[in-house]
């Protein structure tokens, strides 16, 4: 979110934070993936690369099953140190996808005077804000994430400044277009209402497209992580949909 965009979620939100920790870094072999395919082929593609880099990558760490440590580590410590490659990348992209519905949640508290929608809208930023926190917590206790360089299943260092320009979160399923962004700030009720569900039935979709990346994750904190969006995505879509049918058809 911009600085003002973060204001006004504190202003709105007193209790709940709206600005959190952007993803660190992002694969080369998905942002370049995402450069050449249309929007809706490129989740399904990306998806198809983590997979063949899970299997070339040594895909988990463990810690404590030693000789020397037969005792098996705590939930908490395998969950933090037994992320595969697959898991992180799928961190790295929701976390700034999380974040956009986030930043319409807090436009819906701005600008919406349908108690539905504001509803709605809350519910989405209770839901999704901490479950960034979570990824992010994968992302900053992951080896690989305390340097500037990440390293790729065939060796090669990748650091932020080779990275960073090629990273493209609006070719991501579901994410609405800067313009588009800008366009539903300057809404209000019943217009925004139709727009912001609209983008947001989109939004999940693409999610959903994405989730299935961890969907059958070997880490049970990614497995979990990932039946809690899928079931409150669904939900949540299929709420929507009944919202923005009422709104289109009266």
């Amino acid at each position: 979110m911009t600085a003002p965009q973060q204001d006004r979620a504190t202003r709105l939100l007193p209790s709940r934070r709206a600005g959190y920790p952007q993803a660190i870094q992002s694969f080369a072999v998905f942002t370049l993936a995402m450069s050449f395919h249309p929007r809706k082929s490129a989740v399904s593609l990306v998806i198809t690369m983590a997979l063949g880099l899970a299997a070339l990558s040594a895909c988990t760490i463990n810690v404590g099953m030693g000789d020397n440590n037969p005792s098996p580590p705590s939930f908490e410590e395998t969950s933090a140190s037994n992320f595969s490659q697959q898991d992180l990348m799928f961190a790295q992209m929701m976390i700034p996808h999380h974040e956009q519905a986030l930043e319409m949640g807090v436009l819906a508290l701005e600008n919406s005077t349908n108690d539905d929608v504001r509803d709605l809208a809350q519910q989405i930023y209770d839901g999704q804000g901490p479950e960034i926190e979570v990824m992010q917590r994968w992302l900053d206790t992951a080896p690989s994430s305390g340097g500037m360089s990440h390293e790729m299943p065939d060796g090669t260092m990748m650091d932020n400044e080779m990275m960073g320009p090629m990273m493209d979160t609006s070719t991501m399923a579901g994410m609405a277009s800067e313009e588009t962004m800008a366009e539903l700030a300057t809404l209000t009720s019943p217009e925004f209402d139709i727009l912001f569900l609209q983008l947001m039935i989109d939004h999940h979709e693409g999610a959903l497209e994405m989730v299935m990346m961890i969907e059958n994750s070997a880490n049970e904190e990614a497995q979990a992580l990932a039946k809690d969006i899928i079931a409150a995505q669904k939900a949540e879509i299929e709420e929507m949909t009944l919202l923005l049918t009422g709104l289109t058809s009266a």
